[in-house]
Formats: C-alpha cells, sequence, structure tokens
C-alpha cells in the first residue's frame, strides 16, 4: 500500500512540476509576442469610409496561438458608436508571424446624418481595439488599446462675402456673391457642382446659378457666381441655399443670411 501511496505523491509533484513548467512556458511565450498596429489609412469606396488600420503579430513564444479574435468600434465625437467590425485569425504557428489589417467601415450616410459637425467641423474619431487569443490551445490572453484618428471638414470655414451688384439695365441687375472654404479633408476631393439660389427677405427666388468644383484634399476655394435678378424684388436683405453634388457627397441647403 505505501508504494502506491507513494507512487501518487511522485505522480502528483510531477503533474504540479508540469503545471508550474507550463504555466512558466506560458507566461515567457506570452512576453515574447508582439502585436503592433500600424498607422491607419482612410480611403473613399464605394459610399463608405473604410478606415484600414495594420496588424502584426509575431509568435516567438513556444506555443502556437489560436483563435485570434480583434475587434474594433468606431466612436464620434459624443462617443456614440459609428461603425464595429472583427477580424478572426485561426492559427499562428511558433515561430511564425502574420500580417494582416483590420478594416472598418463606415457608411457615409451615417456621416451625412451629422453633416453639420462633419462636412463644416475638424474632428476626431476614436477607435478601440480589443484582441483576443489563446496560447497553446488553453491559455486565454487579452489586450486593447485605443488610437484617434482625425476627419478634416470637407467645407471648412464655409463663408460668404457681402452681396454686390452689377447694373445690367432698368429691370434686371447681376447679384456678386463671394464664396470660400477649406477643403480640410485627407481623404477626397471636393468635386462635382455647387447649386446657388438667392432669396429676399420675404422668401422670394430672385435667381440661381450652378458652379462646377474642383478643390482637392488640403487646398482651398475662393470663388464667385453671378446671378441674374429681377431689380423689382432686392430688398437687400435675405439668404442664400447652397446644394452640393460631389464624388464623395450630396448636402443642402446650406443656409447663410445676407444683409
Amino acid at each position: 500500500m505505501k508504494y502506491v501511496v507513494r507512487a501518487l505523491g511522485w505522480a502528483t509533484k510531477i503533474l504540479w512540476i508540469l503545471i508550474i513548467v507550463f504555466l512558466v512556458t506560458s507566461v515567457y511565450s506570452a512576453m515574447n509576442v508582439r502585436i503592433g498596429f500600424g498607422d491607419p489609412q482612410v480611403v473613399l469606396s464605394n459610399e463608405f469610409v473604410v478606415i484600414s488600420i495594420p496588424l502584426f503579430i509575431n509568435n516567438t513564444g513556444l506555443y502556437d496561438l489560436s483563435e485570434l479574435n480583434i475587434t474594433a468600434d468606431v466612436m464620434d465625437h459624443n462617443q456614440s458608436l459609428l461603425s464595429t467590425s472583427t477580424t478572426f485569425v485561426p492559427l499562428i504557428p511558433r515561430g511564425s508571424s502574420v500580417e494582416t489589417a483590420q478594416n472598418i467601415s463606415i457608411s457615409l450616410d451615417n456621416i451625412m446624418s451629422k453633416a453639420q459637425i462633419y462636412l463644416f467641423n475638424d474632428t476626431d474619431f476614436d477607435v478601440n481595439m480589443l484582441a483576443k487569443l489563446n496560447f497553446a490551445h488553453a491559455i486565454p490572453f487579452q489586450v486593447s488599446t485605443n488610437m484617434t484618428i482625425p476627419w478634416g471638414a470637407p467645407l471648412y470655414n464655409f463663408s460668404i462675402g457681402q452681396i454686390s451688384y452689377n447694373y445690367l439695365n432698368l429691370t434686371h441687375q447681376e447679384a456678386i456673391i463671394l464664396i470660400s472654404f477649406e477643403n480640410h479633408s485627407p481623404y477626397f476631393g471636393v468635386n462635382g457642382t455647387m447649386q446657388v439660389e438667392i432669396y429676399n427677405d420675404n422668401n422670394e427666388p430672385l435667381g440661381a446659378s450652378v458652379s462646377d468644383l474642383n478643390v482637392p484634399s488640403y487646398s482651398s476655394y475662393n470663388g464667385q457666381v453671378g446671378i441674374i435678378v429681377d431689380l423689382s424684388k432686392i430688398t437687400g436683405r435675405g439668404e442664400v441655399h447652397f446644394y452640393f453634388e460631389t464624388s464623395a457627397f450630396s448636402f443642402g441647403p446650406v443656409v447663410m443670411p445676407y444683409g
């Protein structure tokens, strides 16, 4: 009987030694796994803003990594969820590395629903990332990080100057409207058309004009439109309405008072 007890004692000791060795080597392996995120790239694709975050995993530990699951949440300036995405890598054998990317798509419809913020104001998107995986198919491990991605307004500081008039004849004049804005977006140009409508303070339409736009990223627009208006309807006060149709967005009216 004492030999059985002694054998069980040795088996228990060996089991604990194996467990300790496994835990120590797992910790060592965890310390030798490198997970890194590259600089985010943002592109416009099929009415979506696509944020691509490069991901690098180098497994120099002693065990395979399995079931890598990365979840990314994109929050707006009010910490409201704009988008979420998941990347899954089933296996990263020991001694190997993986390069992939976390691709996050944000619908332009979501952005346009808050157009007054995103079209005219610079802001940031907050990206919260959580990576989960298993060591040796047994021990769970997770790491989290966060980053900010700048959003540049394509119509930053949109404004008009004082309206002036050119005399044409006894019944009509040409209203000259000076327009300026800056395209702060690093992701797309403002390419398309801008329709301008002018109204007096009785909400009567005075005239309209359509202009082409071609404003690359990080450039300014300083232009003017001329609209022929009925002299009898000019009151000196009113509103100018702007409608934009571009390759990246459609929006309007942007209402600017004058007078």
